[in-house]
């Protein structure tokens, strides 16, 4: 798990990881966004080092608090699912991203889905700055 407190309204922060439009601007580590980033939706991501291969995912939210990204596949041999939350915190705002991995590939050699090749903690750091940036506009 990765978190940060980050100097800007948690509707900002929201914004920041939902606006499509907006995820191949700043260093979000995504280089192309298909779908919309709704409860419910289905999104595939293009990210930075992965070439022409993408992940799918499956969109799960209350708005602007808890996000979910599930990409799997099937028979059970990979999940990943990566959770977002913030919660407001006296004119800031918390963040915390996690990832959580299980399967049969998993469990025999390690195998994940990658959500994206950067690292969680370089992603935090990269919403913390755009959305601090944005925050002050």
């Amino acid at each position: 798990m990765h978190s940060a407190l980050i100097n800007a309204r948690t509707s900002t922060v929201w914004a920041v990881l939902t606006d499509t439009g907006d995820l191949t601007v700043w260093e979000s580590g995504i280089t192309a966004v298909d779908g919309e980033l709704r409860n419910g939706g289905r999104v595939r991501f293009h990210t930075t080092g992965t070439g022409r291969r993408s992940v799918r995912v499956r969109v799960q939210q209350v708005p602007g608090r808890v996000m979910t990204w599930t990409a799997s596949l099937p028979l059970g041999l990979s999940k990943t699912i990566r959770t977002f939350t913030l919660a407001p915190a006296e004119g800031k705002t918390r963040f915390h991203v996690k990832d959580e991995h299980s399967g049969l590939l998993h469990r025999l050699g390690g195998h994940t889905l990658h959500l994206s090749d950067r690292p969680l903690a370089d992603f935090v750091k990269s919403v913390k700055k755009r959305a601090e940036l944005l925050d002050r506009l």
